[in-house]
């Protein structure tokens, strides 16, 4: 059965909705075993993007599985580009509404509608589902199928959403969630993790959750921040990975994809799922509020990543652009690298053979948050791979795979609560090429009354008062040793060994600090790039 849009599409406006309210009754068509397929099929202008439409289909009894799939087209003649390409998502809401964490059943953003433009489905059944979505009982009811509008061509396209339901039997696999109280070490001690990594939901040809773990080992992470797209489909199932791994810390959070700017919460928060910013009365405050809420950490990804507009349909809502909308003082951490720090030619896009530069949206996400610091906001620098576990060979997975970039975190042990609270006090610093490959960084400051601290802390001192700061830098020889004040270089200081020390003394400076009072930080450089990035500590009037 072929449908056209206008009666059946839903939901495409800004009309205000309570959290979890349900739209207007609409007319849906029967979605049966006993019936032919159903397909929608519309057309998308450059207006429509960073929009989403409802596709709604009543299920009827007897139904056991829905196959979606789905395809789109350029409309005009003109060859597309990655700069210039239309890119449509694709997800699933059940009977229990498309406004409601309930009712959330999977989301696979653009992969199925990209494989030589053909129509692969996703599927969900009680048993089984496709990546991304979520087994589960199929119920009689509304369900509606999500079309994404990431970005749109600049002569338009047209799209066509097929939704088909089946028979099948099957019995819903039963939760196995993470220990969220799980202790893998008891020790004090630098823990690295990777901020920022997408594992089996996220990619078809992501490894298994073995190989996952495989490759973190590798990389010697002791935490692992799985932060999938949207969905919190392995929420549920991580249990056993977590047993089996005892001395590692699966710490289960999500990416959420905006069009307008990506997010992370990291900690399951089943009961706020959505990423909608700007379709109905969705918000992104109001999600981060929710998730707060909920005992997850909040951070900000890639915020200075590909930017608007020469960047919007290559990378699409990867600059984060919703700082408005937002409450910065209740952000934890926010990405100050995200991916390799020595990017190609492929890693930004641009056609020039053989390019290996520092990544230049690092420079600009450190701006931004020495910006958010002087402003009074305590957020946490960390890094994230961004890593989908997909890299062909060791120097691709050394470069950009998980953990070619970790953070380092200091922490009463290796446990969510305790690294919780170190992160949220700042003591940790990046390590921007590994843990194998890059210098080891150690960092405080102390006052003649006895007052000392690490990175993050906060050291109270009049402005005549000298406090000492002491570095120790490991493995870094040749290379050279940044202090930085207030956001700007304030002394460079050659590294001349491998175990290398540096002590100075530094007072406040008033006429340039924020309520943090004054800010200093330091990173290490060689000629290539930067190889460590230390949070700071705060000399503040007492």
């Amino acid at each position: 059965m072929v449908l056209g849009t206008a009666a059946l599409v839903h939901g495409c406006g800004s009309s205000a909705l309570p959290p979890g309210g349900e739209p207007p009754p609409v007319d849906a068509a029967l979605c049966s075993p006993q019936a032919e397929a159903l397909e929608f099929h519309g057309a998308v202008t450059p207006a429509d993007a960073k929009t989403y439409r409802m596709l709604p289909f009543e299920v009827t009894a007897g139904t056991g599985r829905i196959e979606l799939s789905y395809q789109w087209t350029e409309s005009g003649v003109l060859p597309s580009t990655p700069l210039t390409a239309t890119t449509l998502d694709l997800g699933l809401w059940d009977q229990h509404g498309y406004r409601s964490a309930e009712g959330f059943r999977g989301w696979s953003g653009s992969r199925q509608g990209r494989i030589d433009n053909d129509q692969v489905p996703v599927f969900v059944e009680a048993a089984q589902a496709e990546r991304g979505y979520l087994p589960g009982a199929i119920e009689p009811g509304v369900w509606s199928a999500e079309l994404g509008i990431a970005a749109v061509a600049p002569e338009g396209a047209e799209w066509r959403v097929k939704v088909e339901c089946k028979a099948a039997a099957g019995v819903t696999p039963a939760n196995d969630p993470v220990d969220a109280g799980h202790v893998a070490r008891i020790v004090p001690g630098w823990y690295h993790g990777d901020f920022h990594m997408h594992a089996y939901h996220s990619n078809p040809n992501a490894p298994d959750w073995a190989g996952f773990i495989e490759q973190a080992r590798a990389a010697q992470l002791d935490f692992l921040m799985v932060t999938e797209y949207v969905t919190g489909a392995h929420w549920r199932t991580l249990g056993a990975v977590q047993r089996a791994n005892p001395d590692l810390l699966i710490w289960p959070g999500r990416e959420i994809i905006t069009y307008f700017g990506h997010a992370t919460t990291h900690g399951e928060t089943p009961g706020v799922i959505d990423y909608r910013h700007g379709f109905e009365d969705v918000t992104l405050g109001a999600i981060q509020l929710r998730a707060k809420a909920a005992g997850a950490l909040f951070q900000i990804n890639h915020p200075t990543s590909f930017p608007g507009p020469v960047f919007a349909n290559f990378c699409r809502g990867c600059e984060f652009t919703l700082g408005d909308q937002i409450d910065w003082d209740t952000v934890d951490t926010i990405e100050i690298l995200n991916g390799p720090v020595m990017a190609t030619a492929a890693d930004l896009g641009v056609p020039v053979p053989g390019l290996q530069i520092e990544n230049p949206f690092m420079s600009t996400a450190l701006n931004l948050w020495d910006e958010q610091l002087r402003q009074g906001h305590r957020i946490t620098g960390v890094s994230g791979s961004d890593s989908k576990g997909v890299e062909p060979d060791q120097a691709e997975r050394e470069r950009r795979g998980y953990g070619s970039s970790v953070t380092a975190v200091y922490a009463e042990s290796l446990s969510r609560a305790a690294l919780t609270a170190a992160i949220q006090a700042g003591h940790a610093y990046v390590r921007t090429r590994g843990v194998a490959r890059s210098p080891t960084l150690e960092f405080s400051a102390t006052t003649a009354d006895g007052q000392s601290g690490i990175f993050g802390d906060t050291l109270k001192v009049a402005e005549d008062v000298p406090v000492a700061l002491h570095v120790r830098v490991g493995g870094a020889q040749g290379q050279s040793l940044h202090y930085l004040r207030d956001g700007r270089v304030v002394a460079i200081v050659p590294i001349t060994s491998d175990d290398f020390e540096d002590h100075r003394e530094v007072l406040r400076e008033p006429s340039s600090e924020g309520p943090l009072g004054t800010i200093w930080r330091i990173e290490t450089r060689d000629l290539a790039s930067r190889t460590t990035l230390g949070n700071p500590v705060f000399l503040q009037a007492p």
